[in-house]
């Protein structure tokens, strides 16, 4: 019987590897191994004391640095100096102006001072509405008036309520049966009536924009143009 010494682990290292591969290889004599070989043989190496002396580098960590972001913070408007200014706050001041002065001139007059309305179309007003998309009170009218062929013409009327510009000023003549021919206002057209002791009466369409109309309901009695106006919102 022949006895074989047992095998030792052969311990092969690559030239360029960052760690050892203990594998078991049968034992070869240096005439058997190729040129093609590319792991070197140690035998009877003590692998506890290669490791020992073996220098192991760390892992370094590669933390990419986080992106920076710019940031525009935008800047208030300057003036480049103080009349600059006082010139923009006179523009602003010069357009909140104009639209109030427009807005203004949209109302018209509808009494004279100190003119007086007689009771009838007083206690009418109290409670006459004018519906439409906006329901609406009637107002009072009593203007100073002094013509001698009854009412006055659509430009005359629209001097009388200081419309901005009379001359071309939207103004229609209506009869009161037709402008109320579902008999809404008889109420207001008979008190209107009964204070220009029974003259005649006739309404004025007056166009304020192209979404508000007024009606006026206008007699005349004792130099004086007296009625009821309401607004009717038709959009």
């Amino acid at each position: 019987m022949t006895l074989t010494s047992p095998r030792t682990p052969n311990l092969h290292l690559h030239p360029h590897a960052h760690a050892f591969v203990l594998v078991l290889t049968p034992d070869i004599s240096p005439s058997q191994m190729s040129s093609r070989t590319p792991l070197r043989r140690f035998n009877n190496l003590n692998l506890g004391s290669l490791l020992r002396k073996q220098d192991i580098l760390p892992r370094t960590a590669n933390f990419s640095r986080p992106s920076q972001r710019l940031i525009s913070i935008s800047r208030p408007l300057k003036m480049s100096n103080d009349d600059d200014y006082m010139a923009f706050l006179n523009k602003a001041n010069q357009d909140t102006g104009a639209g109030a002065s427009t807005q203004a001139k949209a109302v018209f007059k509808a009494k004279d001072q100190d003119a007086e309305v007689p009771k009838a179309i007083v206690d009418v007003c109290k409670k006459a509405v004018y519906t439409s998309d906006a329901d609406e009170p009637f107002e009072e009218v009593s203007l100073k008036w002094q013509g001698k062929n009854g009412l006055p013409t659509e430009t005359e009327f629209a001097k009388l309520i200081d419309h901005s510009s009379p001359e071309s000023a939207e103004i229609q003549i209506l009869d009161p049966l037709s402008w109320d021919s579902h008999g809404k206002y008889t109420d207001v057209i008979e008190a209107v009536r009964e204070a220009s002791h029974g003259n005649d009466v006739r309404v004025y369409q007056v166009t304020r924009d192209s979404t508000r109309i007024e009606y006026w309901v206008i007699s005349h009695a004792d130099g004086k143009l007296i009625g009821a106006k309401a607004l009717s919102v038709e959009s």
